[in-house]
């Protein structure tokens, strides 16, 4: 990280400022900033399984990234004013029980159904399709094209029981540790076998998206079943499965990179300006980083 060599721990403009970011950071996470990461995603996972009905061999297209967009910034609005605050969304922070493992997926499935709603696609296949007979078809194809969202909403379901597992950070001594590993065989199973159907239904709906980032995600929840109990396993199974789809996502929706970009270096440089680590990170651990990549 740049900052890193521009901005010391251990020198005096870090340290000047640290009580500032302490600050900051401490409002973006009473308001989960972290969180919009998957909640974009969701999003955009809609938006692009619209696109895969309307040509599925779709490829790095910015248009309607305005409407994109917009889309996102809908669903931070209600992720802000009313999941956050009547703590509906408690995602990583706790043991979550049947019901609100539920009601997440549920809430997921609205994030999903929010993006994949395309009032322009509709509004052109309704003039298209004037007589009774092309407007059934027409119906087909929009309910074939929703249940082009269950191996996403699969996958969600399968990537939320890996946030069962809270992680806590020793601020003194920057380092990451897991609350308690009850239930580790239950949900760590669980999840594997959700992301094979995920997967699965991926490649028979000849979704290349899903499919390809859900096979590149598997081994990352496995490893963490089978391996003995270590912090950077969970690490690895919680963040690299959302960066994965998100970057596959965005080789149709390249116009996702940037809010992702920018919401990422924002939540990181605030992170080490009142902590002294970079998180979000593709390393997992701070002090040994060269042991455990």
């Amino acid at each position: 990280m740049i900052l890193e060599k521009l901005v010391p721990i251990d020198s005096s403009y870090h340290k000047k400022y640290q009580n500032l970011f302490q600050l900051i950071g401490t409002q973006l996470d009473r308001q989960g900033w972290i969180h919009l990461f998957t909640i974009w995603t969701l999003t955009v996972s809609g938006i692009v399984v619209t696109m895969d009905a309307t040509n599925r061999f779709v490829y790095w297209m910015w248009d309607g990234w305005a409407i994109g967009l917009i889309k996102l910034a809908i669903a931070s609005f209600i992720f802000f004013r009313i999941l956050k605050p009547e703590n509906l969304w408690k995602l990583g922070h706790g043991l979550l029980n049947t019901r609100e493992i539920l009601n997440h997926i549920i809430t997921g499935f609205g994030f999903i159904l929010f993006g994949w709603i395309d009032p322009v696609i509709f509004e052109q296949t309704n003039d298209s399709y004037s007589n009774e007979i092309s407007s059934s078809v027409s119906s087909f194809n929009e309910a074939i094209s929703l249940v082009g969202v269950l191996p996403y909403l699969i996958a969600f379901a399968s990537c939320l029981l890996i946030f069962q597992f809270t992680l806590k950070l020793d601020e003194e001594n920057r380092i990451w540790s897991v609350a308690d590993w009850g239930g580790k065989m239950k949900f760590l199973a669980v999840s594997v076998i959700l992301m094979s159907a995920s997967i699965l239904l991926g490649i028979i709906l000849e979704d290349p998206v899903v499919s390809t980032a859900g096979a590149v995600s598997f081994p990352f929840a496995l490893i963490a079943l089978i391996w003995p109990n270590h912090v950077r396993h969970l690490q690895r199974a919680r963040f690299y499965p959302l960066f994965i789809f998100a970057m596959f996502l965005s080789v149709r929706a390249p116009w996702f990179l940037i809010p992702l970009a920018i919401l990422f270096f924002l939540i990181r440089t605030v992170n080490y300006l009142r902590f002294g680590i970079v998180y979000p990170s593709f390393g997992v651990d701070f002090l040994d980083e060269q042991e455990h990549v």
